[in-house]
């Protein structure tokens, strides 16, 4: 089943119901990952403190691809947007 996510905060909730609909705890999620089972809580209440690395990771583990779908109907260019800083250490959980 596909889960169209729009806005950033429909993340936590997709997340919490995709690791309960595999049965599986936080503390099982934590195990698979090498991370604390408080890590996964934070991730869930704020998937926004992960990197694209991590997220893809957890994805993983949870059994679900992330698929990137071209909705652009329009041959007039939207300017792109100025990529965000990433002020946490790459590759740290």
């Amino acid at each position: 089943m596909d889960y169209l996510i729009a806005i950033s905060d429909q993340l936590a909730p997709q997340l919490r119901s995709l690791r309960k609909a595999r049965q599986l705890s936080q503390g099982d999620l934590a195990r698979k990952l090498g991370v604390s089972q408080s890590r996964i809580a934070a991730i869930e209440r704020n998937p926004a403190t992960v990197s694209t690395g991590q997220l893809l990771e957890l994805l993983k583990a949870l059994h679900v691809d992330l698929v990137l779908r071209d909705t652009g109907t329009s041959t007039d260019k939207a300017p792109c947007a100025t990529p965000a800083t990433n002020t946490s250490s790459q590759g740290e959980w």
